[in-house]
């Protein structure tokens, strides 16, 4: 048996029970955050085999499952993953800076405190709690630490979230603009070719209590509304007609690529562009 084997055969168990209990890079998030970002997660990552791009150094924003940075670590294997939450392994964290021969691909960057890099090569951002009024930050953000020609990819609950208690909602919650709204924003932020789309996911309740409470988990509802009397017989009532209650999110998807800043009086025309014009 090899050195190299030896220390496989030493670590692997301990490692797997370790993966069990620490199976969420971020912890502290609430089971249902948890949830959405894993799935929304696998199912944005279903346009990879679509874009051409082979990226270098991977950042991803926000809590995601530990399924989602094996998947990078399987479709790029050349890349260095960076997380901007603290990466809470223990124990596995420890092991693995013990063992010489694994190769630790993740790392923590804090998108907020380092200054402009331009270092990565994709950013990839699940649903964090943002609304409207953050997305501009957000781009820019992005953009500070994004390469050119660099590529953004990232999923927001739409509008339409909710949309079966509209009458009961009154809140924004953690809801985006419309996705035209989002691509225009996108390209005034300086990025380009921005790729829109959407679908509908339904989440069917047989309890109550659990879709007021994730209700709230999307800020559409208040702590202070699970112990009003008039929500909770608004739910009842729905309740006594019909034997599930649905929730419908609206998923938006979107990715567009990070390009060189214009200068003033300066255009730039790519040869292809030329060929086209000569083509017509």
């Amino acid at each position: 048996m090899t050195v190299v084997s030896f220390f496989a055969k030493v670590f692997e168990p301990i490692q797997v029970i370790i993966q069990r209990m620490t199976f969420h890079l971020n912890t502290n998030k609430p089971p249902f955050w948890r949830w959405l970002t894993s799935e929304l997660s696998e199912r944005m990552a279903q346009n990879l085999p679509f874009i051409k791009i082979n990226p270098q150094h991977i950042l991803c924003v926000g809590g995601f499952e530990k399924s989602t940075h094996q998947l990078f670590k399987q479709t790029y294997p050349q890349s260095t993953l960076s997380s901007d939450q603290e990466i809470k392994l223990g124990i596995e964290h420890v092991l693995n800076k013990l063992n010489p021969f694994k190769k630790n691909q993740m790392t923590f960057f804090d998108i907020d405190q380092n200054v402009q890099t331009e270092r990565f090569d994709l950013i990839w951002s699940g649903p964090l709690k943002r609304n409207i009024d953050t997305f501009p930050h957000f781009f820019s953000q992005a953009g500070q630490h994004l390469k050119v020609h660099g590529l953004i990819m990232f999923n927001y609950l739409g509008p339409d979230t909710a949309k079966e208690y509209r009458s009961l909602v009154t809140q924004k919650g953690w809801l985006g603009p419309d996705m035209h709204d989002i691509g225009d924003l996108l390209t005034q932020s300086g990025f380009a070719d921005p790729v829109m789309n959407m679908e509908y996911l339904t989440l069917e309740y047989e309890d109550t209590e659990l879709l007021m409470k994730d209700m709230v988990e999307l800020g559409l509802l208040k702590d202070q509304d699970l112990l009003s009397a008039s929500i909770r017989e608004f739910f009842t009532d729905i309740h006594q007609v019909n034997e599930k209650l649905n929730l419908t999110l609206e998923i938006v998807y979107g990715h567009a690529w990070k390009v060189p800043k214009r200068e003033p009086g300066v255009t730039r025309i790519s040869p292809a562009e030329i060929l086209k014009t000569y083509k017509k």
